[in-house]
């Protein structure tokens, strides 16, 4: 599949509908783009980071006390199950 588009003047481009359903990328969402030879970059959805991916899964868990490592884990583990797969 091969699709175009086109550069504004502050230097964006709007990636197309079926490419994003392709990545499985969604508005707010990162990706990388890797310089292969002159003249050709490809592009992926980046890996989600620690910080991005752990937010918030402790919320309203600890009621004020301290999470042990344990707690944490099976916290993480929880919110890794109910995140959509790629």
């Amino acid at each position: 599949m091969e699709l175009t588009t086109k550069i504004t003047s502050k230097g964006q481009v709007t990636i197309p509908v079926a490419v994003r359903r392709k990545l499985g990328v969604k508005a707010g969402e990162r990706v990388v783009f890797v310089f292969n030879r002159p003249g050709e970059v490809t592009f992926r959805r980046a890996a989600a980071s620690a910080e991005g991916s752990s937010r918030g899964v402790l919320a309203g868990k600890t009621n004020g006390k301290v999470a042990t490592v344990e707690e944490m884990r099976q916290a993480l583990a929880e919110g890794a199950a109910r995140r959509p797969s790629a």
